[in-house]
Parts: structure tokens; sequence; C-alpha cells
């Protein structure tokens, strides 16, 4: 098979101090971590905070003069009279009203100096090499944990301990509240990289922003990368994970070669595509619900330096739909063929019918929109220019790749861009897609980006640890955030849907390949069929307008449509679907027998009850009543 391994290395590179025994490096190692770690903990204690928070303050203060004088701040999505309809204290009120200047003075320094200390713990674990001993024994004490549990009866719901806070979604975990909570929140660590068989091993709390540049060092990389940093391995397999390559790659599970999974029984085992292959299929999707996963193994690909990234402009629908469908169903063929190990380097010449390996869509408005294909290189070529993304000063991706819209537009042709391949990987995350633009206002401002860009992103779970309950519970009435999967062919009457029912901009159109099969998630059919994932992340129009929303009212109808095309909610998001019609949505089959079968359905919780929070399930009982929600 024609690879691009002669370029990625079949070895991992080399670990500081090799050379020297294992009982002089470790002392070694220790030292220089600790002395590191007490060095930056120094500097953002003494350094950054005393100055964010100053100007965070002053950020603050000039915002509520700039209110007194002018009127509603420019940069505020929500303004005076939405709270006014609401029944959030004043003092809350203000805390709404200065929401930026408490991110810019807190948040963002606290999650830069927790990211860049993960990142570091990464590296000092694996010189150390002692992560696969401590996988052992951390497996070990999920066991003693599940024994524990059988000897005090076995009566309550097994769920991680996991602090809801920690989660990247805009859900609190309140249903753990009464549950046997099992520690698992240490299994973060890579176990095993094996370069020649090209797979990889790793623990659940596993995040992109950790397995994904190491695997780079070396010139490796995932067939399908997420996009947000802090997703971790055990999301994109208990729920799921998409990006621009998922055309022919598929979903995050379609390369998960090996799971190693703790039963309600206690007993650890094995699945895999040929053994134990209903286990497999079905614990995809299914949240920790069937048993709870101990590590992963994961299919690896070779990679290059950089993404050529070309910028088709549209200012029709319709012609962005047809251009985008036609380079989508080009990966089709690939994933019918590729299992878990899809490779675009064979049958793939350039020409009218190569495939690109990335493909992204933006939609701005009904008539703007741009089309992002990518493939990967090895040098900048001469019908481009390089463009780092990763600079703490440049615009968020999806403002730049506006301009690049536009500039096409203009001057009639292409634009092509070569940006370092970790660049591309995360280019949404700085602006958390477009959140940030809600979070902090004038974050992508010059004089923001070029002061404090470094720290971005903050963390969602920080974020979402100083936001009170009654905040939230405002913030869920004024904001939706959404992924919907849909069959392709649906694309136009799809995106009719989200601008009547959320009238918000930008929209995101990522293109996959959905296999046929067994679990809660699958083409229908008996063949590979091209799905759509729009993704809705944002402030509607009506209540960017102040005027009247009915979220429930309007995510309810969106759910219609999506079960009446054969189509899947993300797990994460937000759901008010009635038991019966989370069953419509989705193939239960194989799950509740597996759960049956395997002591599931006594020892976890059922999945509409982990996805359907109680506050949720309580909005819907006063709207639909006792008996709709049974």
């Amino acid at each position: 098979m024609v690879r691009r391994e002669e370029q990625a290395t079949a070895q991992a590179p080399p670990q500081p101090l090799a050379v020297l025994p294992a009982l002089v490096r470790r002392p070694i190692l220790t030292f220089a971590y600790y002395t590191k770690l007490c060095g930056m903990a120094s500097f953002f204690l003494f350094g950054v905070l005393p100055v964010s928070s100053s100007v965070g303050m002053a950020y603050g203060f000039i915002s509520l003069l700039r209110t007194k004088v002018f009127g509603k701040d420019p940069g505020r999505y929500i303004d005076e009279i939405n709270l006014s309809k609401s029944d959030v204290s004043y003092l809350q009120q203000i805390l709404v009203l200065n929401r930026s200047p408490m991110v810019l003075a807190f948040v963002l320094p606290i999650s830069r100096f927790y990211q860049m200390y993960g990142h570091m713990r990464t590296a000092f674990v694996q010189a150390m090499e002692s992560a696969p001993a401590l996988h052992a024994k951390r497996v070990q004490h999920v066991r003693e944990q599940f024994r524990e549990w059988r000897e005090a009866g076995g009566n309550q719901r097994i769920v991680t301990a996991r602090p809801g806070w920690k989660r990247v979604s805009n859900k609190n975990s309140s249903y753990k509240k009464n549950c046997f909570q099992i520690q698992v929140d240490r299994m973060m660590d890579i176990l095993e990289i094996d370069y020649r068989n090209r797979v990889v091993r790793v623990e659940p709390m596993v995040n992109m922003g950790q397995l994904v540049p190491t695997l780079m060092k070396s010139g490796w990389t995932l067939p399908v990368v997420p996009e947000l940093e802090e997703l971790t391995v055990g999301g994109m397999i208990a729920g799921t994970g998409v990006e621009s390559s998922s055309h022919h790659s598929g979903l995050f599970q379609e390369f998960c070669v090996e799971l190693e999974v703790a039963l309600a029984s206690g007993e650890v085992v094995t699945c895999s595509r040929t053994e134990r292959p209903d286990l497999f299929e079905g614990f995809f999707w299914s949240y920790g619900t069937i048993g709870m996963l101990m590590s992963a193994k994961l299919r690896i690909i070779p990679c290059s330096r950089y993404i050529r990234l070309e910028y088709h402009p549209f200012h029709t629908e319709q012609s962005f739909v047809n251009f985008w469908r036609a380079e989508s169903t080009k990966g089709v063929k690939f994933a019918e063929k590729g299992g878990d190990d899809v490779n675009l380097d064979e049958d793939n010449p350039a020409g009218p019918s190569h495939c690109p390996r990335f493909v992204e869509g933006l939609v701005f408005s009904k008539d703007k929109g741009v089309v992002m294909l990518g493939d990967f290189a090895d040098r900048i070529g001469e019908d481009g220019v390089l463009y780092e993304h990763a600079k703490w000063y440049k615009k968020y991706f999806y403002r730049h790749a506006e301009e690049m819209l536009d500039r096409a537009a203009r001057q009639g042709k292409l634009v092509v861009e070569y940006l370092p391949t970790r660049d591309y990987y995360y280019r949404h995350s700085r602006s958390v897609f477009w959140e940030m633009e809600n979070i902090v206002p004038l974050g992508d401002s010059a004089l923001f980006r070029w002061c404090f860009g470094w720290m971005l992103p903050p963390s969602v779970g920080f974020l979402k640890l100083t936001t009170p309950a009654q905040l939230q519970k405002f913030y869920d009435s004024k904001h939706v955030i959404q992924d919907m999967l849909v069959p392709a062919e649906t694309l136009e009457r799809s995106l009719e849907v989200f601008r009547q029912e959320f009238d918000m901009y930008p929209l995101w159109v990522c293109p996959m390949s959905m296999r046929p099969g067994r679990g809660l998630v699958h083409a229908r059919g008996n063949k590979v069929e091209l799905f759509v994932d729009l993704g809705a992340y944002g402030v509607p129009g009506a209540v960017k307008r102040a005027e009247d929303y009915d979220v429930v009212g309007r995510l309810r109808k969106v759910e219609e449509y999506v079960t009446s095309v054969k189509g899947f909610e993300m797990l994460y998001a937000d759901s008010f679907m009635t038991r019966r019609e989370f069953a419509q949505m989705f193939d239960r089959g194989l799950y509740d027998e597996l759960r049956k079968r395997l002591g599931g359905d006594k020892a976890f919780p059922d999945i509409y009850d982990k996805i359907v929070e109680p506050r949720r399930l309580e909005q819907l009982r006063e709207r639909l009543g006792e008996e709709a929600i049974r």
C-alpha cells in the first residue's frame, strides 16, 4: 500500500536523559519537573494574575461607563431588556453584564495554567515511562470499587466520580447525585505507542491536546482529530467525535481497534471487531451505561508538516450545497473499503476525481458560505502562502475564513494557504468555534489578541465552575449549542429548518461517512451513507433582537425534524425528547440486549436518564405533562 510512512518514524523520539540508568534518570527528571512547575506557578500567581485582574476590572469599569453614557454596550448580546424579563436577581444581572471582565481577570489565566500543567505532566510521565505500571494499579482500584458497590447491596447506579464542571458540555451531570461514584479521573495517560503496528493505547481521560501533539512529534496522527483540545478519548468513544476528515474515515469510533471495558460484575474484558464484537459495536455512543472504559487502542496514520487549504467562496446556498456534496461524496468509496484503516494515499490521483483529505463548510448567511478543502503537504507550494494560525495574535479562524471568502470572491480566483498541521487541527480551539464572541465580545480585537490572546481559549470546565446555577438557567434560555447529524441528501431542507428555528450564524457543515450496523447510531440501510453534522453554537437571532424565544419549543421542533429524516442528535448537547421519542431516534435493540445480558441494566443508569438531565425532564413535565414523559 502506498503511504507516507517513509516520512514518519517507526519509533518514539528519544526521551530526555535516556542514556542514564533509571535510578539516576528518574530523580533528575522529578527534580526538573517540580522545579518547572513551581516556576510556572510563581509566574502565573505573581505576574499574570495581578495584570489580568487589573485589566479585567478596568475593562469592567470602562464597559459600565460606556453603557451609562452611550447606552447598550455594542459587544453584548444579552442586554437589560432580556434580563428584565427574567427572574435573575440584581446582583446576578451585574455578573451577567460583566461576565467578560470576570473571564479576563480570573478564568483565562487559571485555564491557561491548567492547560500548561497538563502538557508538562504528560511529558513527565512519558519520560519516566511509568504509565503502564500505573494503569494496572488504576484498573485494580476500579475493580475494588465495583466490589465495594456489590458489598453495599448494589442498589445505587454506578457512574464516574468526574465532576460535571469538567465535562466539555453545558450539562452539569446532576443525575450523579444519588449514584455510586467510581474514581477514574487519574486515568489520563498515554500507555503505549506502537509505531510498527500503527496503534496507540490510551486511558479514557487522555485529551486531544495531549495525544495528537505527542503523536505528531514522530510524524503520526489520528485519522480524525476532533478540534477542541479538551475533548477526551473516553468522551469520543462513549459519545462521538467528528471532523473534516470524517467523510472518508467516519466517526471517531471507526478507527478504534480495541477497547478495555469494566463490566457490572467487576470483570475487565477486551473487545474488538473479532473478540466480543457485539460489545465492541454496542459500546460506542452508550455513555458509560453498558460498562466503564479502562483503555482504548486506536489506529494511527502518518501525517505531513502542512495542510494545503483551498477556500471556495459561494454566494448562493444551492451552489454551496452542490459543491460541498460533490466533494464530500468522494470519501464514501474509501469508507466502504477501509474499515479502521482508510488509506487515502492509494487510488486517489490528482484531478477532478481526487478526494480531499479534509472537507469543511461554514455558512455565514443564506447567501454567503465557504467550503474549505485540505490535503497533507510536505512543503509550502508556490500556489499559496504560509498561514500560522496558532500565533496568539491571529484572528479567530472563522473570521479569517470569512476574510478569505471575500478575498477569493473579490479577486475571482482561488485562495490557497498552507497551515502547519497542528494549527489546522486546532483552528477552532482558540475561539471555541465562535462562542468566544459571546464570552469576551472584544476578544477578537487586535489589542486583546496581542495582549491576552496567548491565554485563549478558556477552559469550558472553569467557565461552568464560575457560573452560578441561576445564571446558568438564564443562559440556557438564551443560548443554543447543538450538533445534528442528518443524511447529506437532506442538507438543503436541514439548513432551512435551522434558519427557521435558530436564525443564527455561522453554521458548521461537516461531512461524515456512516456505516451500517446494530449500535445506537448507524446508517439505516445496508451500505455506507454520507451524513452531515450541522453545528449551531451561539445566540439565536430572536435573542439578539430582544424578542421572546422559546428554546425548549424550538429545539423540540428541530429534534422532531431530525428524527423524521432518520438523523441523530449528538449526546453532549441538551435534549428535550421524551423517552419514547429518544427510542425512535436511536436504535436501542443491541444496546438493551447487552445491558440485560451483562448486568448493565441493574448497575448503570439508562442512557436516556444520563442524556436528559433532571432539570430538562422537569421542563418537559411542565410542558407535556407527567404521562407524556414516562
